[in-house]
């Protein structure tokens, strides 16, 4: 349904963090390993999955997310509020498109609400995902009405990234889904990928691109590696000299403390945790460029002195 970004997470999450099968390539077949699904397909694969040959429609015209009544995260919950959005936008693709599909045909059955339920007393909506975070979701979809059931946001989080992969276009363009049951939780309670920004700078929009792809594969972990030997891009208000001196450009090639801010929030909203690291005592020679005595200096070894293997 969507072109995903920096595939190498996609080689990554090969790993199976949350699945429970693994795959072997023969080396002496000639025919694709892959083949296309008439269905919408999942990824990584559910723990319990059940999916129907009975279609079902879906419109941008009609279709919305709900808070169930009784949920402890409703409307005040901005982290689900900004999911319904972005998975609204990933499903029917925007208003024009929502547009152009008004004229499709009409199927028999038509899913029009998503109603989306969080069981806990504490639906963890102001939060920070955390190791020990309940990540489990149900999920059940029929006509007129699919029921998405999680104990935390972090869980329905997954539930609509689900529900947004088993979407597929039907040969009118029409956007279908079939009758579903899921139930879900992962494998892993650490499911992380590690960014190298300071031997090798990478822009935010890179950053965040990465964040986005890791939501959709269902990581729970960024591993920001920030500083090391190579440079110091973090602007470090309290040692403003450590970047101006450490980083491979000054203004170019740094983290504000804004930056680095709207990257756990970004990644927070996509049950994503942030672990920024700034590794001493060693790989610190970015370090002593703004701070002069900062390092101890290199003193050369004292000269080698004859083995009696040498003789």
């Amino acid at each position: 349904m969507r072109a995903l970004s920096v595939s190498a997470l996609l080689l990554l999450a090969l790993g199976c963090c949350w699945g429970t099968q693994d795959n072997f390539l023969d080396e002496d077949v000639v025919e694709p390993v892959i083949q296309a699904s008439k269905f919408g397909s999942l990824w990584p694969l559910p723990q319990k999955v059940q999916i129907s040959d009975v279609p079902l429609k879906l419109s941008g015209t009609t279709f919305e997310f709900t808070d169930a009544k009784g949920s402890t995260a409703g409307a005040s919950c901005s982290l689900l509020q900004s999911a319904y959005r972005r998975y609204f936008d990933y499903i029917f693709g925007g208003p024009k498109k929502q547009k152009m599909s008004r004229n499709r045909r009409s199927g028999p059955s038509e899913v029009t609400e998503l109603q989306v339920s969080i069981t806990s007393p504490d639906s963890q909506c102001d939060g920070y995902p955390g190791v020990t975070s309940d990540e489990s979701y149900e999920l059940s979809v029929d006509a007129p009405l699919a029921v998405l059931k999680a104990p935390t946001v972090w869980g329905a989080l997954h539930g609509l990234e689900t529900f947004s992969q088993l979407v597929y276009e039907d040969e009118y363009g029409a956007k279908t889904i079939n009758s579903t049951k899921v139930s879900d939780f992962p494998r892993f309670a650490h499911r992380g990928i590690l960014l190298d920004s300071s031997r090798h700078f990478l822009p935010i929009k890179v950053i965040l691109a990465n964040l986005e792809t890791m939501a959709m594969n269902k990581f729970n972990v960024f591993h920001w590696h920030i500083v090391d030997d190579q440079s110091f891009p973090y602007l470090s208000r309290t040692f403003p000299q450590l970047s101006q001196q450490g980083a491979y450009h000054p203004y170019t090639h740094v983290y504000t403390p804004a930056d680095v801010k709207m990257v756990i929030e970004f990644a927070r909203l996509r049950g994503i945790r942030v672990i920024p690291e700034f590794d001493t005592p060693g790989h610190t020679q970015s370090w002593g460029k703004g701070q002069m005595d900062l390092l101890t200096p290199r003193v050369s070894p004292a000269p080698r002195r004859p083995a009696p293997s040498d003789r």
